[in-house]
């Protein structure tokens, strides 16, 4: 067997992982996946705590490794503490795990602390531990050149500590291998072979009116002489508050035919949903990156997102998809009718679409580039 005495080792606390499902949950699994498969080439040792996860899914790394606190906040920073003595880096997934890093890094100022930083936990002020923290911090990554932007500009950090790593498709994601519309879905929402399909999917909150659906249905109803076979399908879980407000805004507008909220989507249907978008569209004015800008293009599809947030790098500066002013009705209207009155999108353009965003944000380029920025921590 061979010595493993002398390999870094690398903490990773995190906040969740795999007790909920959105995109901070995400990147953390994959993470995670990637950190272990760095591991298994013999280039470090890990471990990985959680303050809110109880257990892992081993396809993603081992459960002999993992601690989950199931909420116990004492527990966790305690455990964190002594977890990070025997450590060379310590990684925090989140600003909100402040407390630890601050203290390990001052107990031990020696070891490497990196933190990740990802949208708007860090767009606005921070507080009194969390300045510390940006400040004994040795690397700062950032999933958007946005969110590194606002680390320099709002919170004064050099921008020789910062460095951008973004998003990833996940490596267990579906990618489909071929591009048309589920039959069974178009039957189940009503749609015809001949309509246009706007696609979102996110979570409808009263708490985050920020992902832009409500402009896109001010849009739709300005396209809707030119296009009567148009349709926007909202999938994702929303609250009662936002539903009534929604259905309000539809009616306000006589679009209550043409929006369909669909409510949860199941896991193993995420990617039939994406394929019944003709276009995907999230005009968001909050999103660090968006991981569902990547999913839907490597499923196939085209994109407008907004141009105001972390999306523009999910898109490559538009050069993957359409970039709108989130604010603007006109805009993103425009936007639309330049894909709907474009050359039809064939499966070739499909390939092409899917392919390109596995070369730029597929898991493989991902764990590169971890290995990458773990090494420079390292041994600088």
């Amino acid at each position: 067997m061979p010595d493993r005495s002398n390999l870094p080792k690398v903490l990773f606390l995190n906040l969740t992982a795999f007790s909920q499902m959105g995109g901070l949950e995400k990147f953390n699994r994959c993470f995670l996946k990637a950190l272990n498969q760095i591991e298994a080439e013999g280039n470090l040792i890990s471990e990985a705590s959680s303050l809110y996860d109880t257990t892992t899914d081993e396809r993603y790394y081992p459960r002999s490794k993992y601690k989950g606190f199931g909420k116990s906040r004492t527990k966790f920073v305690l455990s964190g503490i002594l977890q990070g003595m025997k450590q060379d880096v310590i990684v925090l997934g989140h600003i909100n795990l402040a407390i630890v890093g601050v203290v390990a890094k001052t107990l031990w100022p020696r070891k490497k602390l990196v933190l990740i930083t990802h949208g708007i936990e860090i767009w606005g002020a921070a507080s009194s531990i969390q300045k510390i923290l940006l400040a004994k911090a040795d690397k700062i990554f950032a999933v958007s050149e946005y969110t590194r932007r606002k680390l320099i500009e709002i919170h004064g950090v050099d921008e020789r500590k910062t460095a951008l790593f973004h998003n990833t498709i996940d490596p267990y994601f579906p990618l489909p291998n071929t591009f048309g519309k589920s039959g069974e879905l178009m039957r189940r929402y009503g749609l015809k072979e001949s309509d246009k399909v706007l696609f979102t999917l996110c979570r409808l909150s009263s708490n985050e009116q920020y992902k832009g659906y409500d402009n896109v249905i001010k849009a739709l109803k300005m396209l809707i002489a030119k296009y009567p076979d148009l349709r926007y399908v909202i999938a994702g879980k929303y609250d009662a508050i936002e539903k009534e407000r929604i259905d309000l805004l539809l009616k306000e507008y006589g679009l209550t035919d043409k929006v369909i909220l669909t409510g949860f989507v199941a896991d193993d249907e995420i990617v039939s949903h994406y394929q019944l978008a003709d276009v995907y569209i999230m005009p968001s004015k909050g999103e660090g990156f968006g991981i569902v800008f990547i999913e839907a293009m490597a499923c196939g599809r085209r994109v407008i997102a907004g141009n105001k947030d972390g999306s523009v790098d999910a898109l490559k500066n538009g050069e993957l998809g359409k970039l709108a002013d989130p604010e603007n009705v006109e805009d993103i209207a425009t936007s639309i009718d330049t894909y709907l009155s474009a050359e039809p999108w064939s499966s070739l353009n499909a390939r092409q679409m899917q392919n390109d965003i596995m070369a730029s944000f597929g898991f493989d380029v991902y764990k590169q580039r971890l290995r990458t920025l773990l090494t420079t921590v390292i041994n600088n």
